[in-house]
Protein backbone atom coordinates (compact mmCIF):
# COMPACT_ATOMS: atom_id res chain seq x y z
CA UNK A 1 0.00 0.00 0.00
CA UNK A 2 1.71 3.52 -1.08
CA UNK A 3 1.48 6.71 1.09
CA UNK A 4 -1.80 8.17 -1.40
CA UNK A 5 -3.34 4.48 -0.56
CA UNK A 6 -2.57 4.75 2.95
CA UNK A 7 -3.96 8.61 3.19
CA UNK A 8 -7.52 7.32 1.54
CA UNK A 9 -7.03 4.46 3.70
CA UNK A 10 -7.07 6.62 7.11
CA UNK A 11 -9.61 8.77 5.31
CA UNK A 12 -12.02 6.26 4.65
CA UNK A 13 -11.54 5.13 8.42
CA UNK A 14 -12.70 8.21 9.51
CA UNK A 15 -8.91 10.42 9.91
CA UNK A 16 -10.59 13.33 7.76
CA UNK A 17 -12.23 14.58 4.36
CA UNK A 18 -15.41 13.62 3.51
CA UNK A 19 -16.42 9.87 3.23
CA UNK A 20 -17.58 7.18 5.83
CA UNK A 21 -16.48 8.88 8.81
CA UNK A 22 -16.50 8.20 12.59
CA UNK A 23 -20.07 9.50 13.60
CA UNK A 24 -19.12 12.52 15.05
CA UNK A 25 -20.11 15.06 12.92
CA UNK A 26 -22.49 18.13 14.17
CA UNK A 27 -21.60 17.29 17.91
CA UNK A 28 -23.25 13.49 17.86
CA UNK A 29 -21.78 10.88 19.79
CA UNK A 30 -21.96 7.38 20.03
CA UNK A 31 -23.29 5.59 23.55
CA UNK A 32 -20.50 5.19 25.38
CA UNK A 33 -17.69 7.50 27.97
CA UNK A 34 -14.92 7.64 25.59
CA UNK A 35 -12.73 10.35 24.07
CA UNK A 36 -11.65 10.63 19.93
CA UNK A 37 -8.16 9.23 21.32
CA UNK A 38 -9.86 6.24 22.22
CA UNK A 39 -11.72 6.39 18.73
CA UNK A 40 -8.39 6.27 17.24
CA UNK A 41 -6.85 3.86 19.09
CA UNK A 42 -9.42 1.04 17.75
CA UNK A 43 -7.54 0.70 14.68
CA UNK A 44 -4.27 -0.43 15.87
CA UNK A 45 -5.45 -2.21 18.28
CA UNK A 46 -7.28 -4.32 15.93
CA UNK A 47 -4.41 -4.71 14.21
CA UNK A 48 -2.62 -6.10 17.06
CA UNK A 49 -5.50 -8.63 17.71
CA UNK A 50 -5.27 -9.70 14.47
CA UNK A 51 -1.42 -10.45 14.55
CA UNK A 52 -1.97 -13.03 17.43
CA UNK A 53 -4.90 -14.94 16.38
CA UNK A 54 -7.71 -15.16 13.90
CA UNK A 55 -11.00 -13.59 15.35
CA UNK A 56 -14.95 -12.62 14.66
CA UNK A 57 -16.14 -9.19 15.07
CA UNK A 58 -17.39 -9.61 18.69
CA UNK A 59 -14.29 -11.26 19.67
CA UNK A 60 -12.47 -8.17 18.82
CA UNK A 61 -15.30 -6.16 20.72
CA UNK A 62 -14.73 -8.02 23.85
CA UNK A 63 -10.63 -7.70 23.22
CA UNK A 64 -11.21 -4.06 22.80
CA UNK A 65 -13.70 -3.73 26.14
CA UNK A 66 -10.58 -6.21 28.13
CA UNK A 67 -7.88 -3.26 27.27
CA UNK A 68 -10.87 -0.34 28.41
CA UNK A 69 -12.20 0.45 25.25
CA UNK A 70 -15.53 -1.24 26.08
CA UNK A 71 -18.27 0.80 24.60
CA UNK A 72 -17.67 1.26 21.09
CA UNK A 73 -20.33 1.16 18.45
CA UNK A 74 -19.79 -2.14 17.05
CA UNK A 75 -20.62 -0.41 13.69
CA UNK A 76 -17.50 1.24 14.11
CA UNK A 77 -15.51 -2.33 14.54
CA UNK A 78 -17.12 -3.65 11.81
CA UNK A 79 -16.90 -0.16 8.97
CA UNK A 80 -13.01 -0.66 9.96
CA UNK A 81 -12.89 -4.37 8.95
CA UNK A 82 -14.73 -3.62 5.93
CA UNK A 83 -12.47 -0.79 4.86
CA UNK A 84 -9.28 -2.68 5.85
CA UNK A 85 -10.52 -5.75 3.83
CA UNK A 86 -11.46 -3.48 0.75
CA UNK A 87 -7.42 -2.71 1.51
CA UNK A 88 -5.74 -5.58 1.53
CA UNK A 89 -5.01 -5.14 5.33
CA UNK A 90 -7.12 -7.98 6.19
CA UNK A 91 -8.61 -10.83 4.85
CA UNK A 92 -11.92 -12.88 6.17
CA UNK A 93 -13.64 -16.55 5.24
CA UNK A 94 -16.92 -17.80 7.06
CA UNK A 95 -15.85 -20.05 10.03
CA UNK A 96 -18.56 -22.69 9.53
CA UNK A 97 -17.21 -24.97 12.69
CA UNK A 98 -19.12 -22.72 14.94
CA UNK A 99 -21.02 -24.95 17.69
CA UNK A 100 -23.75 -22.62 17.89
CA UNK A 101 -25.70 -20.02 16.13
CA UNK A 102 -24.63 -19.13 12.02
CA UNK A 103 -21.43 -19.03 10.81
CA UNK A 104 -19.86 -16.07 11.70
CA UNK A 105 -17.47 -13.80 9.77
CA UNK A 106 -13.51 -14.42 11.28
CA UNK A 107 -10.72 -12.38 10.25
CA UNK A 108 -6.87 -12.42 9.81
CA UNK A 109 -4.16 -9.76 9.05
CA UNK A 110 -2.47 -10.08 5.54
CA UNK A 111 1.31 -9.27 4.94
CA UNK A 112 0.30 -6.20 4.17
CA UNK A 113 -1.85 -5.92 7.30
CA UNK A 114 1.44 -6.59 8.92
CA UNK A 115 2.79 -3.72 7.35
CA UNK A 116 0.62 -1.89 8.59
CA UNK A 117 0.83 -3.01 11.86
CA UNK A 118 4.53 -1.77 11.99
CA UNK A 119 3.71 1.48 11.10
CA UNK A 120 0.67 1.81 13.16
CA UNK A 121 3.08 0.53 16.13
CA UNK A 122 5.46 3.54 15.06
CA UNK A 123 2.76 6.17 15.27
CA UNK A 124 1.69 5.03 18.70
CA UNK A 125 5.74 5.05 20.11
CA UNK A 126 5.62 8.64 18.37
CA UNK A 127 2.33 9.76 20.21
CA UNK A 128 3.34 8.33 23.32
CA UNK A 129 6.57 10.38 23.48
CA UNK A 130 4.54 13.08 22.64
CA UNK A 131 1.88 12.52 25.55
CA UNK A 132 4.73 11.99 27.71
CA UNK A 133 6.13 15.58 26.88
CA UNK A 134 3.05 17.10 27.60
CA UNK A 135 2.50 15.17 31.02
CA UNK A 136 6.62 16.51 31.72
CA UNK A 137 5.55 19.99 31.24
CA UNK A 138 2.16 19.70 33.54
CA UNK A 139 4.48 17.84 36.08
CA UNK A 140 6.97 20.62 36.22
CA UNK A 141 4.05 23.21 36.27
CA UNK A 142 3.17 21.46 39.03
CA UNK A 143 5.77 21.15 41.74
Amino acid sequence: MGEREINEFSRMAGGGGRGRGRGLGRGRRWAGDYSLLDIRLVEPALLIFLDHEKLHGYGLIDKLADIGLSGINPSLVYRILRDYEEFGVVQSEWDTDTTQGPPKRVYTLTEEGKATLERAISSLRDTTFRIEKILQVFEVKES
